[in-house]
């Protein structure tokens, strides 16, 4: 009974965008997330202005721990490296959102902003906490319970990356206090399961309601080791997303590249056309979003008839 419960009320809140955001089939967002989104040894905020300028309505960035400083960094390494420059947190994405939260998109959908926790610092969790406190009006809530409905507001924070951090964010949250933040669970390119069930046994709940994927879980091997696109393929990915929303969950698949290839060569198929073919196939799917390096690519991909 609860769990048909936490099914309806999550499905209601988080599953049914058009619905739920208001807005209309021929204005849905471009499922699309702005893969590690954020300057390479630079502070400059070019890279999260270009993905919002672009309409990408899911920005991804990760977040490190400078202990030294006692401050958050945005980079993809969990603790300062020598002679590397990173982006403060607050410089790097208060200005960008502060317009950007005001502006409503025509479909009323909010942007997520996906933090990929690199580091486990107890202190790192704390200051994200009060960074999300500090701007209750920008961030979805729901209250800790198991009625929990999702209040949208113009940013939604998923968390990824490291579990440990994610657990220190839900325990600071008491019973009936508010999450401002809600959590995933990652299935890397080696946890590709026969049955597509056992990716969500269990329905969304106040506080996880993201999953996210590597393409290994579609083509094992993932983008590199990818062959032809078949039938079969397109069942699989259908039947991934099909079962994980009735479950509850928004989903995400990672990193779909055609041309770039930053920090693996796992994230980037062999030639731009099958990466091409590979979005649109996970855009019918009804993925809720495809994490790519390539913005203009993906968009302009995506956008074409």
């Amino acid at each position: 009974m609860i769990n048909r419960l936490l099914l309806t009320l999550t499905l209601t809140a988080l599953t049914t965008p058009l619905s739920s955001w208001g807005g209309s089939p021929s204005a849905r967002p471009l499922p699309i997330s702005a893969h590690n989104c954020y300057p390479a040894n630079a502070r400059g905020t070019e890279r999260i202005t270009e993905a919002l300028t672009l309409g990408i309505d899911n920005i991804e960035i990760d977040l490190g721990w400078d202990a030294q400083a006692g401050k958050l960094i945005v980079g993809h390494d969990a603790f300062p490296q020598a002679g590397v420059v990173y982006p403060d947190l607050q410089t790097y994405l208060v200005e960008p959102l502060q317009e950007h939260w005001k502006t409503s998109r025509a479909d009323r959908a909010p942007t997520v902003l996906t933090i990929d926790w690199k580091t486990e610092e107890p202190r790192a969790v704390r200051t994200f906490h009060a960074f999300l406190e500090a701007h209750p009006d920008w961030f979805s809530y729901a209250t800790k319970s198991l009625e929990s409905p999702l209040n949208v507001r113009r940013l939604t924070v998923c968390f990824t990356g490291r579990d440990k951090a994610k657990a220190q964010y839900d325990a600071l949250i008491p019973a009936g206090g508010t999450y401002r933040a809600f959590r995933d669970r990652v299935f890397g390119g080696g946890e590709h399961r026969d049955d597509v069930k056992d990716y969500a046994s269990q329905p969304a709940d106040a506080y996880h309601r993201f999953l996210t994927f590597h393409w290994g879980n579609v083509e094992k091997g993932g983008p590199f080791l990818a062959g032809d696109w078949t039938e079969a393929d397109a069942q699989r990915l259908k039947a991934i997303v099909t079962h994980t929303h009735e479950q509850g969950y928004r989903v995400r698949f990672y990193c779909l590249n055609g041309t770039y290839a930053p920090f693996a060569l796992s994230y980037r198929f062999r030639t731009p056309g099958q990466a091409h073919l590979r979005w649109k196939a996970a855009r019918d799917a009804g993925v809720d979003w495809i994490a790519s390096d390539d913005y203009k690519e993906i968009v302009q991909v995506l956008k074409a008839k």
